[in-house]
């Protein structure tokens, strides 16, 4: 018998299982608002430069003397909406050359462009964040980048360190480590003022991120049965969205970055509780020989959850895969697998660009910054929701060209409110933008399934993880696409990003469409299979399992009214696949 025959002793979830479930999704809570966070702790606010010995210190100059001061020329003009705007990055020193033979004081002025040593930023929406604190502005502006740049890269580590960690030390192990990392590095965070650290610190973050990510979502699958995976991995990215929400009313109330960060970084301190609440994963345990220390776990699931474990379930469990594994560069040697590899790894790039992309513009695309970020992130909300329906009713395929086109068009056309839209208009850009991370978020969620299903079981753990680093590798470029606003003068800086965001989802989706449909399809087992994969049409066989009354059976109706039991072979998949 197979481990997930056990779950029809202990129950697929069952009240302990969802009192387990529902701790190890608490933590992407705290997971979203760490990835989120230099949203607002990294902001640079409009910002204008000071003049030597200025005293007024708001943003906005009323007095029109003031635009010049002490011969320091301080304005810069008046933008499409007439409102002033003010030297960034360098002010004009205006000179009067004393010797010069001129009767007109205009020919003997001179003016000499300085470099700013000192700004003063606008406070309409944060007081003071790091970026303010350590002036990221002008010739240091790619220094923000490069610290978002830093909890990407630290993501991607956290992923496949963790991984490892993770399968040779246990589940649990890895995502205690985690926890730990989550809570003191961030909390240290609070008190620095030197870059270089708060770039470290938040390389660490991410490492803790993207190790809860993975070993979060795999001890939560391990632990349901078969047939509630599909419904308990869209529950876990909800924990993901509400994190990005409650961040974005958190961020409103607190407008100093020490406070909002430290108020963030706390609370996962009540997750060191997790030592004595959370058990080791039963199926790992098993895996690696610990027969007694499963069979407690399980009893005490089965006890919780009003069942019976019999005492010699564990005993007759056998892990025998029918398949050796394969190098993955032995699919490469095939052009179809290789241009289907090619197209969904490129998806997996350009899907998670455009995702954190969208979250991470919030600030560029006009109106309100939190009113924009919180309808970009419920808009995920919405977005993984909605895909569940659509993988049933029209496929995998259709569901993701059809949501990334979508998002694409949604990209492109927020462009026109913010290079021609007046203020009052502006609203139009956050509901395009928000249709775009709609369905940008479908799409991250269906392509996750896609490639579970495309892949064949020789290469799937490898052919994944090479997804995912991909996925992490679009995560790190988005933050340098959005800084192109700050490099390209005006409002076509801010349409630039939303231009490669729009055209690239566009490319991936037209080229999903020559992608073969997985929906209703058994699994491909070889390299074989996945050549042929799409010859066949569906399968023809329905398959209809329930895990509660049956075990590695299919049941089927014979003529005469009588069931008939047909073993199955695969029934993991299979299951997976119903």
């Amino acid at each position: 018998m197979y481990y997930d025959d056990t779950f029809r002793h202990v129950g697929e979830f069952g009240r302990y299982q969802k009192f387990l479930y529902f701790l190890i999704c608490l933590p992407q809570i705290f997971s979203g608002i760490q990835t989120f966070l230099p949203v607002f702790i990294l902001h640079v606010p409009d910002h204008r430069c000071a003049s030597p010995m200025e005293n007024q210190m708001s943003f906005a100059l009323n007095d029109k003397n003031a635009f010049t001061n002490n011969n320091y020329t301080i304005l810069s003009g008046e933008d499409n909406n007439k409102i002033t705007t003010y030297f960034q990055c360098d002010i004009l020193h205006e000179e009067i050359d004393v010797n010069s033979t001129s009767d007109d004081i205009e020919n003997a002025t001179t003016y000499k462009k300085e470099k700013c040593n000192t700004w003063i930023y606008d406070k309409t929406y944060f007081d003071f964040t790091f970026a303010m604190q350590s002036d990221l502005v002008c010739e240091k502006k790619a220094d923000r980048t490069h610290a978002v740049m830093s909890f990407m890269a630290g993501l991607t580590g956290g992923s496949l360190v963790t991984g490892f960690i993770s399968d040779f030390y246990g589940r649990k192990k890895a995502f205690m480590l985690c926890i730990c990392l989550l809570i003191f590095p961030n909390i240290g965070l609070t008190f620095v003022t030197d870059y270089m650290i708060f770039v470290v610190l938040r390389c660490v973050s991410g490492f803790a991120v993207g190790g809860l990510l993975g070993t979060g979502f795999v001890l939560g699958m391990e632990i349901v049965g078969p047939t509630k995976r599909s419904w308990a991995g869209l529950v876990f990215e909800f924990f993901w969205a509400a994190g990005a929400m409650i961040l974005a009313l958190a961020a409103y109330l607190i407008r100093d970055w020490r406070h909002l960060n430290l108020v963030m970084s706390v609370p996962p301190v009540l997750f060191l509780s997790y030592i004595w609440l959370v058990p080791e994963s039963p199926r790992w345990l098993l895996i690696k020989g610990k027969i007694q220390e499963a069979e407690a776990i399980l009893e005490k699931t089965a006890r919780l959850n009003k069942r019976i474990l019999p005492s010699d379930t564990l005993e007759k469990i056998s892990f025998a895969s029918k398949h050796r594994g394969l190098p993955l560069w032995k699919a490469c040697t095939h052009p179809i697998i290789m241009y289907q590899l090619t197209v969904i790894l490129f998806g997996w790039m350009i899907v998670s660009m455009v995702f954190y992309g969208l979250a991470m513009n919030s600030g560029n695309i006009g109106g309100n910054l939190y009113l924009n970020f919180f309808m970009s992130s419920f808009a995920e909300l919405i977005g993984f929701a909605g895909c569940l329906a659509a993988l049933h009713k029209i496929g995998r395929r259709p569901a993701f060209a059809i949501s990334v086109l979508i998002s694409g068009a949604a990209c492109l056309l927020t462009i026109f409110p913010v290079l021609y839209a007046s203020t009052e208009y502006q609203w139009t850009a956050m509901v395009l933008s928000t249709l775009g991370k709609v369905n940008v978020s479908a799409a991250f969620a269906v392509m996750f399934l896609y490639s579970g299903e495309i892949f064949p079981t020789v290469i799937r753990n490898s052919a994944l993880g090479i997804a995912a680093f991909f996925a992490r590798v679009g995560g790190m470029i988005a933050p340098y696409i959005i800084d192109i606003a700050a490099y390209i003068e005006h409002d076509i800086g801010k349409a630039t990003p939303l231009l490669i965001f729009g055209v690239t989802a566009v490319v991936a989706g037209i080229f999903a469409l020559k992608l073969p449909e997985t929906k209703g399809v058994a699994l491909p087992e070889t390299l074989e299979d996945w050549l042929n994969f799409g010859k066949s049409g569906l399968a023809d066989i329905e398959i209809e399992v329930s895990c509660e009354k049956l075990n590695k059976e299919e049941v089927t109706k014979s003529k005469e009214g009588n069931l008939k039991k047909k073993n199955i072979t695969n029934y993991n998949e299979i299951l997976l696949l119903s």
